[in-house]
Parts: C-alpha cells; structure tokens; sequence
C-alpha cells in the first residue's frame, strides 16, 4: 500500500487512476493465429538472448524476458495510464485502490545509509497501539539493520500475512534508549476523509483520495458538520489524485440533486451515462478546492458541480485526466491496466489534458500542501514537528520555513467567499 515519494523518501499514498468498479473480462482467444509471426519473432529473440547474452548479474528467464516484453508493449500505448503488474506489482496496486493492507501501520521515511524513520504512526493500528511515535528510529526489522534497506525493502519487510509477527529494534532519541518491540500484523484500513468546523457555520471537508466505499466516511462528516450547524461547506479536492468511478458517481450526487453526473465512450461503444444515485445532501452554499494535482475522480466531481453552477470552484485548472482505466488479471497472477474509454462532463465536455479552470484563481506557487500527506488517520499534532522537519530537508532551512509559517491562500479565499454566499442566503 506504501508507495515512495522519490525525492524526499517519505512513503506516502499515491494514485493517478480512475478504475471502473467491476474487473471487466476481454477474450482474447481468437487473437493468436492472427498474431502468430510477431509471436514467433518474440521467441526467437528471447532464445537469442538466452544463449548468447553476457554481462547481466542475473541470468535471463523465460519469465524475465516476458515480463520485459510485457512492459515494453504497454509503454508502446504512450499511455501513462496503462501498464502491466508482475504478481507482487498487482497486489501492491490493488492495496492503493482498496485503502487497506496488511501490514504493522506506519508512514515512514527512508535515507541512503540510514535508518528507518517513523514519520507518523496510523491510529489504532499495531504501532500505534504498541506506543510507537513520530520520529522512532527503527534501526533492524527481525534481526537486520536498516541502514543499508532501500525504502521498497524496508516495506517489503514490514508487510505481511495478518496474524504474522514482526520484530523492530527502536531507538528513541530523547529518550536514549533502545527497546525490542514485536508487533502483530494486521490489516490496517487508511482513511482519506477529515473534516472540521471553521467558526460557527461553515464546514470543511477534505478528501485525499477515492479509494474503495470512502463515500460511507465522506458522507457520515458531512452530515456530522450539518447536525453541528454548518450552512455552507468547503470540499477541498486539492491534489486529490482521483480512484474509482463509482465512488466519484456517489460523491457527485451528495450535493447534486438531479441528472447525469459522467459518460463515458469507449473505442467500440456506445455512451454509458451514470446518472446520480444516493442520498442528496441539501442546496447549501457549496465551495470546491482543486489545484493542477486534481485529478481523474477529482475531476469528475468538481466538473459536475460546475456544469450544473451547483457550487464555486477555487484554486487552480485541474489536472486533466479524463480517461477511465480497467484492471485485467492473467492466468500467472500478472495484470494489466489499461484504458478501455474517456469520460465527459453532464455538458458533454472531455477534460482530457485540458483540465477544468476554476471560477476563481488563486494560484500557490508553494506546493506545501502536499506535504499535509494522504492519510488522514494520523495524529497530526504528533507529527507536525516531524512534518515540518521534513519539508527543510527537502526545501532547505530557508525555503522550508517559509512553506511552514505560509498561510493557506485558497482556503482563506474559500472562507471569504463563503462569507460572501452565506449572507446572501
């Protein structure tokens, strides 16, 4: 579930993908004959290196080789959206789109030649419920020392079956102690939905993500903030990478009460038009927040909302991701995702690399956002200092202190705009 964010070796959630809900089945039966030469040519190639090839550390397989192939096909497509997964790949993938795994229940950081760090554990998982703190050093996992794991690595060894055990060596600088902890794997449910009261009647909702059923949590605080007095709502979307369609369809239709939300076309199809479904949620004055890290299921909602001028969108233009994945599974446990369609808004528009623009600009040059993270059951106030630690390493002291003490110009405009539509109501 852990992905890497390459340039500062902090592992935190990622994912670009709008996936249909159900695993879609192609036949592909009658492709062989047809593909026979191509096929034939692949082979001899792969026995030409098989026999002749120096100079690798590893000597090539036939499963090698084919993976190698496999990939070379997808990124033939010049397609980023599409991709073959080994077996491990797969799963790796699947935990993104689900928001769970199996696994102990930590952010972490990791550098070259040092060791693990904690940067925040996940509420009411097995390192937080065994005391483990933002700032740890886990220095071995089962015996082996960290310094010299790569951040995949490190992963790898945390995860596992449920039920299984892992060791951790912790270190606790201000305590100067080390201690041995074990801890039970579990399986850990990431959530991606907060929200809050800003003063006595507006509403903050924060979705990170569109992983699999958050509707249920986005849903339940919103109308947790309605019972609490909220007369308008701020639904920020802002470097929400997207996830699945079906999930952008139930979200759309909390706050539109009648018509499509999406179509979508594929290459030999007719249009599928998703029409809302669900609870609608009331006409309150409705404020959304995206920025150029707005994508895919982000994109869905909030081109919606502006297509029936339900609410006000603020920030900056969307990403642009406007085509819709399906996952394959093969016979080996490999897959493939690929794109099987492009969607369009109720108005007919495909947003694919144009993006939607926002009612109001308001541009952040400082992508400080970002490093609020995509899991949101985490105690931030334990974490703000390790966060803030973080964002001088990858800034410099300088820069750092600066993205730390900035204050969040699209949410203030979103607060004074709400001001401005609550008086009117």
């Amino acid at each position: 579930m852990i992905k890497l964010l390459r340039n500062t070796g902090v592992a935190l959630l990622l994912s670009g993908v709008m996936l249909v809900n159900s695993v879609s089945t192609y036949s592909v039966d009658n492709g062989f004959i047809s593909n026979i030469k191509e096929l034939k040519e692949l082979s001899d190639i792969m026995n030409i290196i098989k026999e002749n090839h120096v100079g690798g550390e590893k000597e090539p397989t036939n499963t090698t080789l084919m993976q190698g192939a496999l990939k070379g096909i997808m990124e033939s497509l010049d397609d980023p959206h599409s991709n073959y997964f080994t077996k491990e790949e797969l799963e790796s993938f699947k935990e993104d789109i689900e928001g769970k795994y199996a696994g102990v229940g930590m952010v972490i950081q990791k550098k070259a030649d040092e060791p693990l760090i904690v940067v925040s554990p996940i509420e009411d998982t097995p390192a937080y419920l065994a005391g483990i703190r933002a700032k740890d050093k886990i220095i071995a996992i089962d015996g082996e020392s960290t310094y010299k794991l790569t951040s995949e690595q490190s992963v790898k060894k945390l995860k596992g079956e449920p039920g299984t055990s892992v060791k951790l060596t912790v270190y606790r600088e201000e305590a100067k102690e080390t201690k041995e902890v074990e801890l039970k794997r579990s399986i850990i449910q990431l959530k991606y939905v907060k929200s809050k009261m800003i003063g006595k009647d507006v509403g903050y909702l924060r979705l990170t993500q569109f992983g699999e059923d958050v509707y249920k949590d986005l849903s339940r605080d919103l109308e947790n903030l309605l019972k609490k007095g909220a007369k308008g709502i701020i639904f920020d979307l802002r470097s929400n990478p997207g996830g699945s369609l079906g999930q952008a369809v139930k979200i759309s239709s909390m706050f539109i009460k009648d018509g499509r939300i999406v179509s979508t076309k594929g290459k030999n199809s007719e249009e599928e038009v998703a029409y809302r479904e669900g609870k609608f949620f009331g006409d309150f004055p409705l404020i959304v927040l995206i920025n150029e890290g707005s994508a895919s299921a982000s994109e869905i909602v909030s081109g919606a909302i502006k297509d029936y001028k339900r609410g006000l969108l603020i920030g900056e233009k969307s990403f642009g991701k406007g085509s819709v994945q399906t996952l394959l599974p093969l016979p080996d446990g490999d897959g493939i995702k690929i794109t099987i369609a492009k969607y369009y808004t109720p108005s007919g528009v495909s947003i694919h690399g144009v993006g939607i623009e926002p009612d109001i600009l308001v541009e952040e040059k400082d992508d400080f956002l970002f490093f609020n993270g995509f899991v949101t059951n985490i105690n931030e106030d334990e974490t703000k200092e390790n966060r803030n630690e973080i964002i001088k390493e990858v800034k410099g002291e300088e820069e750092g202190n600066k993205i730390i003490s900035k204050k969040d110009v699209q949410l203030d405009k979103a607060i004074e705009e709400m001001a401005k539509l609550l008086q009117k109501k």
